[in-house]
């Protein structure tokens, strides 16, 4: 193996023995196999560790490393340590649940080759518990300027995850996934990248498998209050370093990543309860204002309805947001 790969993949791994091995074969089955895939075990209590060490005294291969975690940290300080410890030119990532196409790198190359991006994001399949598949793009094909993608990122137009997309590694230089925020760090870290790339490609190509999980991180726990004003907080300071902050295109962008933050919190204790549900979705009323809701009811109508209804009658929120819900997460 090269000692510096085209790409980097860095898996976190926690408690998925059953998919483990699948998600593994999946990336030495890529038909572009300049790689190295990074497994981190995130002190996983399963038997992961162990089936993906047989797995590899059965198919030895010196492009996979793997990094057995004592302790679990969670996924963000897992991704970090394979930041760290990554050669690649390029990074990609992987959830230890779901899959990559075989042509995942390939095409992702040949797309950034063709481009010049330094990021490309790419169409994914979403694989429901039942076996049924729905394959979703968030983002219209085409090229952006890095800011262009910045600003669609915090509207909830572009793929905030970062397992779809192809990332060069220099823009990571520095960049890691906060640690004290649980939901929405994904986002932090891809916002930067947009941030700092001169360009963005979308395709529309499904390249990438993803297992629908109805009890994920997303809709398993209600947010704390403080922890979404900490991701507001991360948004609006990666703007000031880049001095896109004061523009008018920023802080529009800025509000409706603000009223979005707080419907999904609010959603969140709707789907959750519990006795912080109360406060949770009072604090979320108060997260925004009237004027916010009218502002991004003319960009983005269902999330300035949903606003408007959260501030006026919660049952009705529930509806509208849950529908939305729903759809865009198959659950």
């Amino acid at each position: 193996m090269s000692s510096t790969p085209r790409t980097s993949i860095i898996m976190p791994v926690y408690n998925t023995a059953s998919t483990v091995v699948a998600a593994i074969e999946s990336v030495l089955a890529q038909t572009d196999p300049d790689f190295e895939l990074l497994v981190m075990i995130d002190g996983s209590p399963d038997d992961s560790a162990q089936l993906i060490a047989d797995y590899l005294q059965r198919n030895a291969d010196e492009r996979v490393r793997v990094f057995d975690n004592p302790e679990n940290r969670g996924p963000s300080a897992v991704r970090n340590q394979g930041l760290d410890a990554a050669r690649g030119v390029w990074v990609a990532f992987l959830d230890s649940d779901d899959t990559l196409y075989p042509t995942f790198l390939e095409r992702l190359h040949h797309h950034a080759e063709r481009t010049g991006a330094q990021v490309v994001n790419c169409a994914h399949t979403m694989v429901a518990t039942d076996g049924t598949t729905t394959q979703r793009l968030k983002g219209a094909p085409g090229t952006l300027t890095g800011q262009q993608a910045a600003f669609a990122l915090l509207k909830d137009e572009l793929s905030p995850y970062p397992w779809d997309k192809l990332i060069e590694r220099s823009l990571l230089e520095g960049v890691y996934f906060p640690e004290d925020i649980r939901r929405a760090e994904d986002e932090c870290v891809i916002l930067d990248c947009y941030l700092r790339a001169q360009s963005v490609t979308v395709i529309d190509e499904p390249l990438y498998a993803y297992a629908v999980n109805e009890g994920s991180l997303t809709w398993s726990r209600i947010t704390p209050l403080a922890e979404t004003r900490r991701l507001l907080d991360y948004f609006a300071k990666s703007l000031q370093r880049t001095s896109t902050y004061h523009l008018p295109e920023g802080q529009e962008a800025l509000t409706v990543a603000r009223v979005l933050a707080y419907l999904n919190n609010a959603q969140q204790a709707l789907i959750v309860g519990g006795e912080d549900a109360p406060a949770t979705l009072a604090g979320c009323r108060r997260g925004f204002s009237v004027r916010d809701a009218l502002l991004v009811l003319r960009r983005r109508p269902v999330f300035g309805a949903a606003g408007l209804l959260l501030k006026t009658s919660i049952a009705l929120y529930r509806v509208l947001y849950g529908v939305y819900v729903k759809r865009v997460y198959n659950i």
